[in-house]
């Protein structure tokens, strides 16, 4: 008897897998919600901000409310994504680096609201910025290689939305 074979992105014969394999992302049915610690708002499974909507929102009882994803992981301290920058190169233009940085996610918040920084810590000559998601530290990664040169590597997690950006100049 021979093993069916299995392609890519199936599991089990008509099923797909998952897109995200992120425990944090619900898969709760509510229609609309929207986050009360940072107001973002989710509406069919899409996340998006939206002064506007959110005060209508807000008015309306029957609306539900939850804890997004970012706001979850930033309060249960559970990074998606580490940038660790070095350098003697980096003690020299650290203000346009972390203005950079500050730049890079807000207009990336545009596309994804729950790419968040986290938490941004200096010890000694090491800046390591905590991202919510995987994809915002390697932007953040490839920006400032695009911007400033170095080097850059990236350590991506087997089988988890995980990632640890490397950039180093001296």
């Amino acid at each position: 008897m021979t093993q069916p074979s299995r392609k890519r992105g199936v599991e089990e014969k008509g099923q797909r897998t998952a897109r995200s394999t992120d425990v944090y992302m619900s898969g709760d049915g509510m229609e609309v919600c929207y986050c009360t610690k940072c107001g973002v708002i989710n509406r069919q499974k899409r996340w998006f901000m939206d002064p506007l909507e959110l005060a209508k929102l807000k008015e309306d009882p029957a609306v539900g409310t939850i804890i997004c994803p970012a706001c979850q992981k930033m309060q249960d301290k559970v990074p998606g994504g580490f940038l660790t920058l070095t350098g003697t190169y980096l003690t020299k233009h650290e203000t346009e680096i972390l203005e950079l940085i500050k730049n890079t996610e807000a207009k990336s918040r545009g596309k994804n609201p729950l790419g968040r920084i986290m938490e941004i810590k200096q010890e000694g000559d090491v800046l390591t910025i905590l991202t919510t998601v995987d994809k915002l530290a390697e932007k953040l990664g490839k920006e400032i290689y695009k911007a400033h040169k170095g080097e850059l590597n990236h350590q991506w997690s087997h089988g988890a939305n995980y990632v640890r950006v490397y950039w180093k100049r001296d």
